[in-house]
């Protein structure tokens, strides 16, 4: 049969398939539009694809109030983490709601709404333009990260919105969680997957799927997260569950990119816009909070940069920059992963004005730390491209704020005086954030300013919102601050922003902690003297305090005032008798004012809480010789020579008491082997130089 001959039929075939496929494809498509009426929504808006989530209660309830009109308020038992928040039920012609959405920053840590950025805009929006109404509803969750905001977004879409603001990528790694059920898959086939999610028809099969599955929760390979955030840190004592995982790391850059088109997907499903704002943070004022080793370097490179560190830390605290920079840099050669390593370095290259060096060491030292409870560099790009990608809005906050400290301060590193803390912004620079969000909104032709709007409007806007901060409130904040920061392991961050808490409020209860912290870390820098006004104003706040009279008796103790000393620790111990940090306070005190009867007690407390420990039956033992009861001490220190037979400090003990007992043949021996064992203990030498006349 010629060619030809075939032609024809191989036509009736292509056309076939292509009126098959075409059938098909018309078929879908009809059930799409029938599942469209039916408001069946595609698995993309409806679930995060990485974790579920328990079933919870909405954030907004609604209410009528005395007037009768209808409006949603904040769910009373989501205070904890949410601010109060009210609007109408009915949204009002004309009006545009707007949604800001975000962790901490966005509820406006370490104060509330009023001083917000969202409380900033809402004036802003007021003033600029009044040709219409604006609702600007506070949603800022705290600990709140990305997942757990496009969760909340599904919520809010119900509520009539017109704009969505998303302040997301600092809370990324606080909740744990696994992404086994992803890892598992090859690429092609979530990207498939993402993709048929989109779509009504795949959706309703996939949750007919799971209905008629017995575990859907387990065979969904999903971390099933909490109603509410349960972050690692109100787990642990500060980040110490935290380690080195760069497979767990790109898998929270993906989910959180993930996360970004959900909330985008979402918002333009109700009708409303997205507005992506990058998230700044505290690069030069914030040291990491946890560093470990580069992994696979050698232990000899290690150790050597241990001590580098070590040597730059000490060049630094003198004012020697040149000198820490070549330790500095040297450690960081050696073990380039190390954040500590690298932010000290940044440290060191900022005091020699090197900025663009110590912006690079920063930036790395963030992106290196174990704990990161900032938002990583590559979360920038992803939330403008994720902004590219769904159509929606990207505000690079972070360029303003670098822009605006190379004016201020010449340089474009970001830290103090913008930030509080790690992340949180000052009050002013949260009204500097809802300013560039209002010309975004210009820019979008949201808002038609007046031309009365300028700058007197502006500073109509500041009086306004800087009032409602009072200074006690300002103090409060930063008190709570300190104190976040000193458990999480920063004493010496804790204490820089606790002063400056106390500059503002130094009368409320809060102010104790700060000023427990200021003097701590006086005393760490040697300044003990300097350290007691702080603890007698923590001690004026509150008398019966046990942990403020500890640390005052022993500052007092360093400062070489003993009789106060002793005072304010008996106090602790009657507030406390069971804290054995005082019990051990006061037997070395009491030990050296003679006070032997009452050292002995203490002592034998402290055997007691911890049986055999050497130290303490050592200092029991020489007790019981100046209080005569030298067959006791004896068994003490007998005991003790048997568990550590090259202690020094033992023989020296069994010398003193061979000569209190009158054994001086005995005592030489002992005080000689003494020496022999540490020839830099200088009491047996002088021991032996009174027994035997100068002649050893």
């Amino acid at each position: 049969m010629s060619p030809a001959s075939n032609s024809p039929k191989k036509q009736t075939l292509w056309i076939n398939l292509l009126l098959g496929l075409a059938s098909s494809l018309v078929f879908l498509a009809a059930i799409e539009g029938i599942l469209l009426l039916a408001r069946v929504r595609p698995l993309s808006l409806t679930e995060d694809p990485y974790v579920g989530f328990a079933a919870g209660q909405p954030l907004f309830i609604k209410k009528t109030g005395t007037d009768g009109i209808e409006r949603y308020e904040t769910n009373p038992v989501k205070l904890t983490h949410f601010n109060p928040q009210s609007f109408p039920v009915k949204k009002t012609p004309g009006t545009y709601r707007i949604f800001t959405l975000g962790g901490s920053t966005t509820y406006g840590h370490p104060y509330r709404d009023p001083t917000s950025y969202s409380g900033w805009l809402r004036e802003f929006l007021a003033e600029a333009d009044s040709s219409r109404h604006f609702e600007v509803i506070n949603c800022g969750g705290i600990s709140y990260a990305s997942y757990r905001e496009a969760q909340l977004v599904a919520e809010l879409t119900q509520y009539q919105p017109d704009l969505f603001i998303i302040y997301a990528g600092h809370n990324e790694f606080l909740e744990e969680r696994t992404y086994r059920g992803a890892r598992n898959l090859p690429g092609w086939v979530r990207e498939t997957s993402a993709l048929l999610d989109r779509t009504r028809t795949y959706s309703v099969m996939r949750r007919t799927l799971r209905n008629l599955s017995k575990n859907p929760e387990k065979k969904s390979g999903k971390t099933q997260l909490a109603e509410e955030e349960a972050n690692i840190l109100e787990r642990t004592i500060g980040p110490v569950s935290y380690t080195r995982n760069d497979t767990l790391r790109q898998e929270v850059l993906d989910h959180y990119a993930a996360s970004l088109r959900r909330i985008a997907r979402l918002a333009h499903s109700a009708g409303a816009q997205a507005l992506f704002v990058s998230t700044p943070s505290n690069e030069k004022d914030c040291s990491p909070f946890k560093s470990e080793p580069t992994p696979g370097i050698p232990a000899t490179h290690k150790g050597k940069a241990a001590h580098l560190l070590e040597l730059g830390r000490k060049y630094l605290d003198d004012s020697n920059s040149m000198e820490a920079w070549l330790r500095l840099d040297s450690a960081a050669q050696l073990d380039p992963r190390n954040a500590e390593i690298l932010y000290q370095t940044g440290r060191a290259a900022f005091e020699l004005k090197h900025y663009p060096e110590a912006k690079k060491l920063f930036r790395q030292a963030l992106d290196e730390d174990i704990c990161p409870l900032r938002a990583l560099t590559p979360m920038r790009e992803i939330a403008h491209e994720v902004a590219k990608e769904t159509d929606s809005r990207f505000l690079d906050f972070t360029a303003i704020m670098e822009q605006k400290t190379q004016e201020a301060q010449g340089y474009n590193i970001l830290g103090e005086p913008d930030f509080l803390d790690h992340v949180h912004l000052n009050v002013e620079d949260y009204g500097v954030l809802a300013r560039n969000i209002l010309e975004e909104l210009d820019h979008m032709g949201v808002i038609h300013p007046s031309r009365d709007f300028n700058a007197s409007g502006v500073e109509k806007v500041r009086v306004r919102v800087l009032s409602r901060l009072t200074p006690s409130e300002e103090g409060l904040g930063l008190h709570n601050i300190a104190k976040v920061l000193n458990w999480a392991g920063k004493q010496e961050d804790a204490a820089r922003i606790a002063e400056r808490g106390l500059v503002k409020d130094s009368t409320s209860l809060e102010a104790i902690w700060s000023s427990l912290f200021v003097g701590a870390s006086l005393e760490r820098h040697g300044k003990s003297r300097e350290s007691l006004p702080h603890y007698r104003r923590a001690l004026r706040l509150d008398s019966s305090n046990s942990e403020t009279r500890r640390l005052y008796g022993e500052a007092l103790t360093r400062a070489g005032d003993s009789t106060e000393a002793l005072v304010q620790l008996r106090e602790a111990e009657a507030l406390d008798p069971g804290n054995p940090e005082i019990r051990r306070w006061l037997a070395n005190l009491e030990f050296n004012r003679k006070n032997y009867s009452e050292a002995a007690a203490h002592f034998q407390f402290l055997l007691r809480v911890q049986p055999g420990d050497i130290e303490m039956t050592g200092m029991l033992a020489a007790a019981y010789v100046e209080l005569g009861r030298f067959d006791q001490a004896q068994a003490l220190f007998e005991d003790i020579a048997k568990r550590s037979p090259n202690s020094a400090q033992v023989w020296f003990g069994l010398g003193y008491l061979a000569e209190r007992r009158g054994n001086i043949g005995e005592a030489i021996q002992d005080y000689g082997r003494s020496s022999q064992l540490d020839p830099g203990f200088i009491a047996p030498q002088q021991a032996l130089t009174r027994l035997l006349g100068g002649m050893k």
